[in-house]
């Protein structure tokens, strides 16, 4: 979903930026108003959750690849606008130091996932949550459902950006920009999406929920900010075992993505997804898995010991998802409208001639998540070593991400003053 430098004129990519920044403007009004010493590691927290998420790509119909934003329930705990604020901090690092998303992109990335995408999930979860007690199922599905909307509503935004710029911008009877026309664009992000990406959106989101309802209840009352509703009855929450639910959760979204790749590649498990799995490398494939269980045998052991005993769950559960992020590298093709130049000759047989000059506005540091080390970031590298690679960046793209938010939590709460209305008791 993130837009790549190229895919939009300049002018239209200026233009969104409208939109964009009065919602980081009030966004960031709203956030400082009820910030807290307790908000701020929320803050980086679910920046990092949400960076986490969207490195892990997963195989969606058409052949192409997807991934989800967690931005439903990052609104969910601190509200619409820090969800703001977190994710679209995310995408700016994202763009900056991985390429991943334009830096030209920045104001319709950050419309489309950073500001969209939250506050329709979290209105959606409200309007079906209604009353209901915090901690009850209901709850749980409606953030689900929410979560579910919320990222197909962005996935539609982009579709229409992308349409519409060979309407808009064409020299010669040949776009200049995207060639995905409306009537490509729009079916196949609204497919990749509501059979793919939004099933994984709404399963993060529904088990995110019910751990914080079994283990971190507190976390779903006591951060209200002046968006939320009247307050509720707070319930009970239900007394089946957590890993029961993430069973049942998990293995209903394995059968749920199963059937659409099966239906979508025809019935046959070699098309999955309308992808050519015979392209890939099972060896090369075996031997990534090796490496990255190794790596979890070490790592998520030592992650459960060293974390503080209140939040181990949470990171140990951030250090799994960066160590599975690179299974998504297995899945053939590429995330639709993210192509490289030489994907969209193949695909058109040309290259628009502003996606040729602008594609390569922009070089950053840690392109494609690959160290700039030859044993990582060469052309024949192993896919076990791009993995290992992958999994490396990531992790360093955490912490700067979850540093950089601390730090912006800290100078604005600074700025607040030691009277600030954001240190006191919230409201019961």
């Amino acid at each position: 979903m993130h837009i790549p430098d190229g895919y939009l004129s300049p002018l239209f990519s200026l233009a969104t930026g409208a939109a964009t920044v009065p919602a980081w403007t009030i966004a960031s009004r709203r956030v400082n108003a009820v910030l807290s010493h307790r908000m701020i590691p929320l803050l980086s927290v679910f920046g990092a959750f949400s960076f986490t998420i969207m490195m892990f790509n997963i195989p969606v119909p058409g052949g192409t690849t997807a991934h989800g934003v967690g931005g439903t329930l990052a609104a969910i705990v601190l509200g619409p606008a820090g969800a703001v604020i977190a994710v679209s901090i995310a995408l700016i690092i994202q763009a900056l130091f991985f390429g991943d998303g334009g830096v030209l992109a920045i104001f319709a990335n950050g419309l489309n996932m950073g500001v969209l995408l939250p506050l329709v999930g979290y209105g959606s979860y409200r309007l079906l949550a209604g009353r209901s007690p915090l901690l009850s199922t209901r709850r749980v599905w409606a953030a689900g459902i929410g979560a579910y909307i919320g990222i197909t509503a962005a996935a539609l935004a982009v579709g229409i950006e992308l349409g519409v710029q060979p309407l808009l911008f064409s020299e010669n009877g040949q776009p200049l920009y995207s060639p995905y026309g409306l009537a490509q664009a729009v079916p196949a992000m609204l497919l990749a999406h509501v059979l793919g990406a939004s099933i994984v959106e709404a399963l993060i989101t529904a088990f995110g929920v019910a751990y914080l309802q079994k283990r971190h209840p507190e976390y779903l009352v006591s951060l209200r900010t002046v968006f939320a509703g009247p307050d509720v009855a707070e319930g009970v929450a239900t007394g089946r075992p957590l890993w029961q639910l993430a069973a049942a959760i998990v293995g209903g979204g394995f059968v749920v993505l199963a059937i659409a790749g099966l239906v979508t590649g025809g019935g046959d498990l070699s098309r999955a997804f309308g992808a050519d799995w015979a392209q890939v490398d099972w060896a090369s494939v075996a031997t990534m898995l090796l490496v990255v269980a190794v790596l979890a045998l070490i790592l998520l052991p030592l992650a459960w010991l060293l974390a503080p005993r209140r939040t181990r769950g949470i990171v140990t559960s951030f250090v799994a998802a960066a160590l599975l992020a690179p299974l998504g590298l297995i899945a053939p093709g590429f995330a639709y409208g993210e192509g490289s130049t030489e994907d969209v000759r193949a695909a058109f047989g040309y290259v628009p001639k502003g996606l040729q000059q602008l594609s390569g506005a922009f070089s950053a540091p840690l392109s494609g998540y690959n160290l700039p080390l030859p044993f990582f970031s060469d052309a024949n590298a192993a896919l076990w070593q791009t993995a290992l690679g992958y999994e490396l960046t990531g992790m360093l793209g955490i912490l700067v991400l979850g540093a950089v938010l601390y730090g912006i939590g800290r100078l604005l709460l600074r700025a607040g003053g030691p009277s600030s209305p954001a240190d006191q008791p919230p409201s019961r």
